[in-house]
C-alpha cells in the first residue's frame, strides 16, 4: 500500500510538469526512449528512469524559460535603444521612458507589461520613427499640414489677375 501511494507521487511530479501540454506529449515515445526500448509504459519504468524522465522535462522547460527570458531582455534593450536615439535619455530616467511609451501612439503601455511580439513590434515602429526623421521631425510635419490646412481654409479666393482672352 505504502509503495502505491509514492507511484501516485512520482506520477503527480509528471502531470505537474505537463499540465496544459497534455496533448504535445506522446508518453508511450517517452517511456521507449527512458527505458530504452524496454516498455512503453510509464508503470514499467524504474523509479530511476521514471525520475530521469521528469529531471530532463524540468531541465527543458527552464531552458526555455531562461531562453524566453533572454529574448524579452534584449528585446527590451533594443527598445530602449531606439528611444535614446530618439533623443530620450533612458539612463535612470524611467518616469520619461515610461511617459513616451504610454503614449497611445507609441505602445500605450509600459515597458515591463509588453509581451515579447509587443517589444519586436514596437522595435520596428521606433525604427520607422527613426527613418523619417525622428520625433521633432514628424512633430513639425503635422503641424506643417495643419497650417497648410487652416491656411487654405482661410484664403479667400482673389480676382484672376489676367483678363479673359474674350476680351482681349
Amino acid at each position: 500500500m505504502a509503495n502505491n501511494g509514492k507511484r501516485h507521487g512520482r506520477y503527480g511530479r509528471f502531470f505537474a510538469l505537463i499540465k496544459g501540454k497534455e496533448n504535445l506529449i506522446d508518453r508511450e515515445e517517452l517511456a521507449l526512449q527512458f527505458s530504452d526500448g524496454r516498455t512503453t509504459s510509464f508503470t514499467g519504468l524504474t523509479d530511476q528512469e521514471f525520475n530521469e524522465m521528469c529531471d530532463c522535462i524540468e531541465q527543458r522547460q527552464l531552458e526555455d524559460r531562461n531562453s524566453y527570458k533572454e529574448q524579452l531582455r534584449r528585446a527590451r534593450a533594443s527598445v530602449l535603444k531606439r528611444i535614446g536615439k530618439l533623443g530620450i535619455n533612458t539612463f535612470d530616467n524611467w518616469d520619461e521612458v515610461n511617459a513616451f511609451l504610454m503614449s497611445p501612439k507609441i505602445a500605450g503601455k509600459l515597458l515591463y507589461d509588453m509581451t515579447l511580439q509587443e517589444l519586436k513590434d514596437l522595435t520596428r515602429k521606433l525604427e520607422a520613427i527613426i527613418s523619417k526623421g525622428g520625433i521633432r521631425s514628424i512633430k513639425e510635419t503635422e503641424e506643417a499640414k495643419s497650417r497648410e490646412q487652416l491656411n487654405n481654409m482661410l484664403t479667400i479666393p482673389t480676382k484672376p489677375t489676367t483678363k479673359p482672352k474674350y476680351l482681349s
